[in-house]
């Protein structure tokens, strides 16, 4: 597979981004039949300003998922892993295989309106020294969906461990602004790149198999001298939680994800401390939702199970 982004040596002025420059969108899919014809459909119109180049990288689904996006596509624009490495891998194959100044990165649930990556260039045009801009992410019932967030530490993880962030102190969450502003960082579902940025911080850590290598990535882009953009202008629309059908599967709350984070970037803390942390507000949560579900709310026995699934994982090395 061709690393184009990622090689080095490459001449200058094939490096050399245009603000009318070409975009690039990867899908990143598992078991997502269901929802990635839609999602395809709604990036054919996404950049009508620019060439726009689609790449479907496909976690071995078994549900047909690469046909569907190959039948839309065309040959030679899926590729097919041989074994779901996870999402942070998805990613970097959609990145070593296309070469645009631009780069999206969507979730097959995930539908962009008409112009969506267009803009979204604009303002990393408008910012040099930007190298990601994500939209404002909704659902698909127009509820506004938690994207942006604050960079992990002891006391912001203390503050979610007792839902205080529910209340307004400073946890994992931060408040999407009320126009384009650099933030900590922002939900992998929904990225637009700049590929210089891309190239200088290089792929994101496979080791992370589902969730928190967003934030590690922003977090290096940070570390790197780039700011990460949030641009509530722009609007694209999340059916959360139905890209792929064994969603419901996933511990909840990232699961221990953020145990390797911390000890990336906060090396003193002992681990044990995290893992306490983290515990707590999994029982808390896992409390609430099953005193939500004796209230009627029938959803929330799926989510008390994944949280039930995060606080099992915990305990395996």
């Amino acid at each position: 597979m061709p690393d184009a982004l990622f090689r080095s040596g490459a001449p200058p002025e094939a490096l050399r981004e245009r603000r009318d420059g070409p975009v690039a969108a990867i899908v990143v899919a598992y078991e997502s039949a269901a929802v990635i014809g839609r999602c395809l459909e709604s990036l054919r119109a996404a950049a009508p300003d620019r060439v726009l180049e689609l790449r479907v990288v496909d976690n071995a689904s078994t549900d047909g998922s690469a046909d569907l996006a190959e039948a839309m596509l065309g040959p030679g624009r899926v590729i097919r892993m041989s074994s779901n490495r996870g999402f942070a891998a998805g990613v970097n194959a959609g990145l070593g295989a296309v070469d645009a100044p631009w780069v999206a990165v969507v979730n097959p649930d995930v539908q962009v309106p008409p112009g969506g990556f267009d803009r979204l260039v604009d303002e990393l045009a408008c910012h040099p020294r930007a190298g990601l801009a994500a939209p404002r992410v909704v659902r698909a019932d127009g509820r506004p969906e938690r994207s942006v967030g604050l960079f992990p530490t002891p006391g912001r993880e203390w503050v979610h461990s007792w839902l205080l962030d529910h209340l307004g102190w400073p946890g994992r969450w931060a408040r999407l602004p009320g126009s384009t502003a650099a933030v900590d960082w922002v939900s992998g579902c929904a990225w637009l790149l700049r590929a210089e940025a891309a190239r200088a911080v290089g792929p994101l850590d496979e080791g992370y198999f589902m969730y928190c290598e967003d934030v590690d990535y922003c977090r290096r882009l940070h570390d790197a001298g780039w700011s990460v953009l949030a641009v509530p202008e722009v609007e694209w629309v999340h059916d959360v939680g139905t890209g792929s059908r064994e969603t419901g599967l996933v511990a909840a709350d990232g699961g221990p994800a953020l145990l390797r984070y911390f000890a990336k970037f906060h090396p003193g803390v002992p681990e044990q401390r995290v893992r306490a942390l983290l515990l707590r507000g999994w029982k808390l949560r896992r409390a609430w939702r099953k005193a939500r579900v004796r209230l009627g709310d029938v959803g929330s026995a799926a989510v008390a199970r994944r949280y039930e699934i995060a606080i099992e994982t915990l305990g395996r090395p």
